[in-house]
């Protein structure tokens, strides 16, 4: 058992600035000395830890020192035999996964909420994607992901797939029947990857569902800095079994991974895991009891609803993912989220008539509460006004069947692999004339990231509605050539 106390990283970090060496390498600004002035009142202390990849100190793409340890010391902490550290999130995790264990051609299984990583991991990988239906709840206007049966009907129809891909749990909280997945998946020889962003918290609280690790999984990408205390772009890599070319996965990370890493990025993991370690059932307790009372207020005030366990019909549910549904006042999520925002409150996600909220080790009792008075300073706004809420309920029905379809993703039509489509000669077409033709181009709408298209699939009349309605409901797409969608990129055939 290894000493989870230390931070052999961020020790290495601290005993090499202390021993002054004058710098004759890059970054530019040498320790701080001259970089902006704005950037050293913003930063100060920590400048002279953005150091260049010193000899001195270990290298991300080949770990053998302290950085292997710190490495080490978090695979020990989930329970992996492996650990990989990124600077480049869980984006390019996801796209080591496939790399390292799909190529050109060859199948893998994938949920159709997968982020849009997953469609770079495919074209970077020349992988063939098999889709798997998810259930959508309509009430709630979210995916719940892909079922035990789904799953195994997809492994049977498939048995030439290499890799099965989960996204466990999803941005709402809702994790699929993973034990048995994985049970079923191995049965085959197939590996198992898993986009864990939204859980490196779960093993830390007996009231959150297993982690993924833990449940058999191969692979496994957590980011770190979603749920727990790393710096925003920083994500980890868990592996185990024999399935798995750890080689292999090395190589492809070395590819989507700087050669200039930030050691500063870096320490934060080495001091997230140590935190995770030494407090981290502590910390992520106190979160579950915020989340816990904060549904308790939340559903108290007139008007609002919150999604709970009752309403998923999935095994795994994360109580720390909390959805408030402001339909039965009439709101959209964007006007949920607008009013929100007038009272200072930033939320994580907008959708359908709901905003999303994310409580996480950071959050306090105090920063529950102001978002408990927002909502209620709404609620007590909307229902005041008596005339208006008469004509609410007339207007409910008829805007909820419109939000709700806006919501259900279309079902993917593989034409060719993205990877192949990705690089056919492409061209704009008026997107009202598209019907039929390949798309050229993967678009989502962002957050949750989820491609309603992705390069290679056809252009059916479902997603044509798909982006109509999102546009009418004002938002906007992440990916497109035509930022307005009046034209889309299709493949010349």
């Amino acid at each position: 058992m290894s000493n989870q106390d230390k931070m052999p990283f961020v020790e290495a970090l601290e005993s090499y600035k202390k021993q002054h060496f004058m710098p004759f390498h890059t970054p530019g600004h040498k320790i701080g000395v001259e970089a902006p002035q704005l950037l050293k009142e913003w930063m100060g202390s920590a400048l002279p830890y953005d150091l260049g990849v010193m000899y001195a100190l270990d290298d991300l793409h080949e770990p053998e020192g302290e950085l292997k340890e710190a490495q080490d010391l978090t695979a020990e902490l989930y329970g992996a035999e492996h650990c990989w550290f990124s600077i480049n999130g869980t984006t390019a995790l996801i796209e080591a996964m496939i790399m390292g264990n799909v190529g050109p051609n060859e199948t893998i299984i994938i949920p159709r909420e997968a982020h849009r990583s997953v469609i770079s991991g495919l074209v970077l990988s020349g992988a063939k994607p098999v889709y798997m239906d998810c259930t959508f709840n309509t009430r709630w206007g979210i995916p719940l992901g892909v079922s035990l049966e789904t799953a195994i009907q997809a492994m049977e129809e498939h048995p030439e797939a290499k890799a099965i891909l989960l996204v466990y749990p999803n941005y709402y909280g809702v994790g699929v029947d993973i034990v048995n997945i994985v049970k079923e998946a191995h049965k085959r020889g197939m590996i198992v990857l898993v986009d864990e962003a939204h859980g490196p918290h779960l093993p830390f609280s007996e009231a959150l569902p297993i982690e993924a690790i833990a449940a058999g999984a191969d692979l496994v990408a957590q980011s770190t800095h979603k749920s727990v205390g790393s710096l925003t772009q920083t994500s980890w890599l868990l592996g185990q079994g024999d399935l798995i070319n750890k080689r292999r996965i090395t190589q492809m990370h070395q590819m989507l991974q700087s050669t200039s890493p930030n050691y500063i990025f870096l320490a934060s993991l080495d001091m997230a895991r140590h935190q995770l370690a030494t407090k981290g059932t502590t910390l992520v307790n106190r979160a579950v009891s915020l989340s816990l009372q904060l549904r308790r207020e939340l559903e108290s005030i007139r008007g609002i609803s919150i999604m709970s366990s009752n309403d998923v019909d999935r095994p795994n549910y994360d109580v720390t993912k909390v959805l408030i549904d402001a339909k039965e006042l009439g709101l959209t999520g964007v006007d949920f989220e607008k009013r929100l925002r007038a009272h200072h409150i930033e939320v994580e996600l907008v959708q359908a008539h709901h905003v999303l909220v994310l409580i996480t080790i950071g959050d306090t009792e105090e920063s529950i509460m102001t978002l408990v008075k927002a909502v209620q300073s709404i609620s007590d706004e909307i229902c005041s006004k008596s005339s208006l809420m008469n004509h609410i309920g007339d207007q409910i029905e008829e805007r909820t069947e419109t939000i709700q379809s806006a919501s259900i993703l279309p079902t993917p039509v593989v034409r060719m692999t993205p990877r192949e489509a990705l690089y056919k000669n492409r061209s704009s077409c008026m997107l009202e004339s598209a019907l039929h033709h390949i798309c050229g181009e993967t678009i989502a709408y962002y957050p949750p990231g989820i491609p309603c298209i992705a390069v290679g699939e056809e252009i059916t009349e479902s997603v044509l509605q798909y982006i109509q309605q999102r546009r009418a409901l004002g938002y906007m797409p992440n990916g497109a050539a035509d930022m307005n969608l009046e034209t889309i990129q299709i493949v010349e055939e």
